[in-house]
């Protein structure tokens, strides 16, 4: 790469919002375009731990082959639960069976808001990936754990919350925690368990559409459409964390 080519590329990974940006000139364009210039600026703006989250939620726009290969090379984390995730987003939802599911579980008048709400959402994470994408990047999951008997159809955020005890009342907790210690262990080193991302707290928290938006996430299923992790599994981490707080340097 030419010197100043580089030099961009490290400016554009600074950019909050590199939208405006990209619309300045066509050089910005072709640098916006540059999977490396992605990568990076996904690893500085979300962290290596959730670079390929965002990459998949982005869509089939931004994340490529090369954006892919780009991310694995500056050691961001693809662990075996972003690989179950995966495979429990992709392809198209059955939007007739969940409108039955919570139709229902609740009255008709928060049925209607909440189908209404639902249909303003966007395309559920990782549910229109291209089958190229989606292969590669369970095929390189598969290489990176270095496990062909990969546990693909666990789920290892119910995994921990188990381990860690969470069904147990936090006075019976600690020693049930230290008793599963080497699997927790096995499973944030080996496995390269890490949960998702928050979600972004909204903007107005006193607007109807705040108020449409907890309604629809007090009734949403496990795991959430939209990918991020809600504030339920969070919890069980953070648990974890403060009867063990060893685990975080594990």
């Amino acid at each position: 790469m030419q010197p100043l080519y580089e030099l961009n590329i490290q400016f554009f990974k600074f950019v909050d919002t590199p939208l405006p940006l990209i619309l300045t000139n066509r050089q910005w364009y072709t640098i916006s375009k540059d999977p490396h210039a992605r990568a990076e600026w996904l690893i500085n703006k979300y962290g290596r731990a959730h670079a390929l989250f965002h990459a998949v939620r982005l869509g089939n726009s931004f994340i490529t082959a090369e954006v892919i290969q780009a991310l694995l090379a500056r050691k961001v984390i693809l662990s075996r639960y972003f690989i179950q995730r995966l495979l429990m987003h992709f392809g198209n939802y059955d939007e007739k069976l969940i409108e039955l599911k919570i139709e229902h579980n609740v009255n008709q008048v928060d049925f209607d808001r909440i189908r209404a709400f639902q249909r303003k959402l966007q395309i559920p994470w990782a549910s229109n990936l291209s089958l190229p994408i989606f292969t590669k990047l369970i095929t390189e999951g598969y290489v990176i754990l270095n496990d062909q008997e990969l546990a693909t159809k666990g789920n290892d955020m119910e995994l921990f919350h188990f381990l860690s005890a969470g069904p147990l009342v936090i006075n019976f907790a600690p020693q049930k925690l230290l008793q599963n210690i080497n699997e927790i262990k096995d499973l944030i080193i080996n496995k390269k368990f890490i949960p998702f991302p928050p979600r972004p707290k909204p903007t107005y928290e006193d607007s109807v559409h705040y108020i449409q938006l907890m309604q629809a996430r007090a009734h949403e299923e496990y795991p959430p459409k939209d990918g991020y992790e809600n504030s339920r599994q969070l919890n069980v981490v953070a648990r974890a964390i403060l009867i063990h707080p060893d685990l975080v340097h594990s």
